[in-house]
């Protein structure tokens, strides 16, 4: 009984490993991750955090930046112009703003959802 109990156990850690290393072979999946990483890094080292026009505008050193869709991608870039594509493949982009927290929704072309929120700083 232990013994059938310790291989089922060993059996559902591999096949879990496998689906772990499967999403993480994934480009999109991967981006993704990047881009949460990235959109993380950014927002903690900003102020004056805010959505409008399903945009996400923050400042860094007194620039500003502007987060938004262009075609099939989700970019970053500056009022003053150029620009640095974050994410791509993407339908869809949706932000909500709440008191404390941004919620992104992202629509990938090959069908699948990203769900993320980040909780703004004390600002």
């Amino acid at each position: 009984m232990i013994v059938s109990s310790i291989l089922l156990s060993f059996n559902l850690l591999i096949q879990q490993t496998i689906q772990v290393s499967e999403f993480l072979q994934r480009k999109d999946q991967k981006e993704w991750l990047i881009f949460l990483a990235q959109l993380e890094e950014e927002l903690n080292s900003s102020h004056k955090v805010s959505v409008k026009n399903q945009q996400l505008y923050y400042t860094v050193e007194d620039k500003q930046y502007i987060i938004e869709t262009y075609q099939t991608m989700i970019r970053k870039r500056r009022t003053s112009g150029g620009h640095q594509p974050m994410l791509t493949s993407i339908t869809e982009l949706q932000l909500l703003e709440k008191e404390h927290t941004i919620s992104f929704y992202v629509h990938f072309e090959n069908g699948e959802d990203g769900y993320a929120i980040w909780t703004k700083n004390d600002q």
